[in-house]
């Protein structure tokens, strides 16, 4: 175990639902990361396997994991009732399919502690499948490359979201409370947190190492539903368009770069109605935005994507 960046400096957030398959490796890796952990949020969402069971036996040997349970409310609304009740520093989320590498929290942390202006920090991940066994991701390979190349965070992640998931953040723990939680959209709160930093001018740190597994299975969310992801998508990079139109310091190449994103990916007509929304129910974030809630914009957006 490692100790390198001091004890007790992250909290780890944990949001669990129906992986009794996952979450024991997922828990070991966070006891791995050695005393750098202080607390284990781990909250259970409702699910109707033995993951919660499965979760309190192994908290039953490590004081520092904390198991909570509640009625199915989704990720967002777990994740954001999790991030409350975090105590260290920073916070750090995994998902309860997927497995960080050994000493991941040393060296996120670290790149937090040597640049204060850095808000949240990931990595660069692989892909496994259900057995844990390694597996290519061209797609991935390819948006990687580019999100690195552009040096435009926000832009870059509008094209091609590589940070992949919620189990990729290390935050600072203020983060939080002065941009909002996440909100509720159900395929791209990840998305859409990353974008509300780059928004705001808060800046993403990112280690090109292969730090998290993300694993591939028949149950990911992000698979059940093209058209309700794409919808996600359109809703996300529309309000940061939205938002980068009415920031009198943005440059308009940035603006008309972000247009032609959309393009690339059939999601203009899509994007001119979210704007439309946005000017007449302005907002500071989707996470305070009526839109990721209002099922007859959301049926007619479906038809535009």
């Amino acid at each position: 175990m490692s100790n390198m960046e001091g004890e007790g400096r992250v909290s780890v957030v944990i949001p669990l639902y129906n992986h009794s398959s996952y979450i024991e490796c997922a828990l070991e890796s966070v006891i791995e990361q050695g005393n750098i952990v202080r607390e284990v949020i781990v909250i259970d969402d409702g699910s109707q396997d033995d993951s919660l069971q499965i979760a309190r036996q192994f908290a039953a040997g490590h004081s520092r994991i904390r198991i909570a349970g509640q009625t199915n409310c989704g990720a967002a609304v777990t994740l954001n009732r999790g991030v409350r009740a975090a105590t260290a520093e920073y916070v750090a989320i995994l998902n309860s399919d997927d497995v960080w590498a050994p000493n991941r929290l040393d060296h996120l942390v670290r790149a937090l502690d040597r640049d204060a202006g850095l808000d949240l920090v990931a990595s660069g991940l692989s892909f496994v499948n259900d057995e844990g066994v390694a597996i290519r991701n061209a797609w991935y390979e390819e948006g990687l490359d580019s999100f690195i190349a552009r040096r435009d965070p926000g832009l870059a992640l509008m094209d091609a979201n590589v940070l992949m998931t919620t189990s990729n953040f290390v935050a600072r723990r203020r983060v939080f409370d002065e941009l909002g939680g996440f909100a509720d959209l159900r395929y791209a709160h990840d998305m859409d947190f990353g974008l509300r930093l780059a928004l705001n001018r808060r800046r993403i740190g990112f280690i090109d190492r292969e730090l998290l597994s993300y694993r591939v299975h028949e149950t990911n969310t992000i698979k059940e539903n093209h058209a309700g992801v794409r919808v996600d998508w359109a809703m996300v990079a529309s309000f940061f368009l939205w938002g980068l139109s009415h920031d009198e310091a943005a440059n308009g190449a940035r603006v008309q770069q972000a247009w032609q994103i959309l393009e690339k990916h059939g999601l203009t007509r899509a994007a001119q109605a979210c704007i439309a929304y946005f000017d007449a129910n302005p907002s500071g974030s989707l996470a305070t935005n009526g839109l990721p809630a209002d099922a007859d914009m959301k049926s007619k957006l479906l038809l535009a994507v």
